[in-house]
């Protein structure tokens, strides 16, 4: 598995639930989250077979925007 962690423009619950709706029926995302607490909305996703690219281009499908985060 692999973990991406991005840096997003989700800002609530509503957008949580947007995104829900993509993310929850898709057997290639193990896990998701996203920390509305954190100022950077991080953006955690679990995958066994995406790419960053891919994960990028279904964030902004729901019509938000993400990348990657800088440590």
């Amino acid at each position: 598995m692999r973990v991406f962690i991005f840096v997003s423009n989700i800002n609530t619950e509503a957008d949580i639930h947007k995104l829900k709706r993509q993310f929850d029926q898709r057997r290639d995302i193990a896990d998701w989250s996203v920390d509305l607490s954190d100022e950077e909305k991080v953006l955690r996703v679990v995958t066994g077979t995406l790419e960053r690219p891919e994960v990028i281009a279904l964030v902004r499908s729901c019509g938000y925007d993400c990348h990657k985060m800088d440590w």
